[in-house]
């Protein structure tokens, strides 16, 4: 494949539309239908729509000669955006690849957040954002900026009621970091809450054996909801 390259901090948009049509007969074969490119009228954005049978989303990217690229993953009655910043036609199209390989796995997820200090033990201090979904616990650990800007400004609890649909793709979020949790509730085999004046927690032992810490600040909403949604999903298995 030839040099790609960008214009001093503009992304040369030509040579994007050319990679993706270098890359459409790949995804014809792979039964992936594919938009043609669709331009806006001063030639500043360009987008790009991906679909098959197989998957329970749609793929819209769009980026900016300025670098900014959006994806929307779209069902029926949901959609979820991302935005990334790219630097150059590589990255986009490295983000453009990363999509189609994702989308197969997602699924648009209505989730509640329960806590934005949440870490996997003592000696785990950077933060993560512990999430609720209608079958499983997830914890996505944030940056080490965040967790820095936490500990300068105070952290930014969760609300008490916030709720987000999640693009829900298990094995990117597992892969992302070691201390990213993926926990289905009907895989606890016991799960214990406790709450403490500054720390309250969750322990959790797996139908495999494996086991699983989870610490939030106290003053999270974590604990409160846990107490009321848990109980008629695990029933004897949680004990608090």
């Amino acid at each position: 494949m030839r040099r790609m390259r960008s214009t001093g901090q503009r992304v040369a948009l030509d040579l994007v539309a050319v990679e993706i049509e270098q890359r459409r007969g790949r995804w014809v074969m792979d039964r992936v239908d594919v938009s043609p490119v669709q331009w806006t009228d001063d030639l500043e954005h360009l987008g790009v729509r991906f679909s098959a049978d197989r998957w329970a989303v749609e793929v819209t990217l769009e980026v900016h000669h300025s670098g900014w690229a959006h994806l929307h993953f779209h069902s029926q009655a949901q959609v979820v955006r991302e935005t990334r910043r790219v630097g150059s036609v590589e990255a986009f199209v490295a983000l453009l690849d990363d999509a189609v390989t994702r989308a197969p796995r997602i699924s648009l997820q209505p989730a509640q957040l329960l806590a934005t200090t949440c870490t996997t033990g003592w000696l785990d201090w950077l933060h993560g954002e512990l999430w609720l979904l209608g079958d499983r616990l997830v914890r996505i650990r944030r940056s080490v900026a965040a967790t820095m800007a936490a500990g300068f400004n105070g952290p930014e609890l969760a609300g008490r009621d916030t709720y987000r649909t999640l693009a829900h793709d298990p094995e990117a979020i597992r892969s992302a970091h070691r201390t990213n949790k993926v926990l289905p509730l009907a895989e606890i085999a016991h799960a214990r809450l406790h709450g403490g004046l500054t720390t309250s927690g969750m322990t959790l032992t797996m139908a495999d054996g494996t086991r699983h810490k989870l610490l939030w600040m106290s003053t999270e909403p974590a604990r409160r909801v846990l107490k009321d949604r848990l109980p008629p999903l695990l029933g004897s298995r949680l004990t608090y």
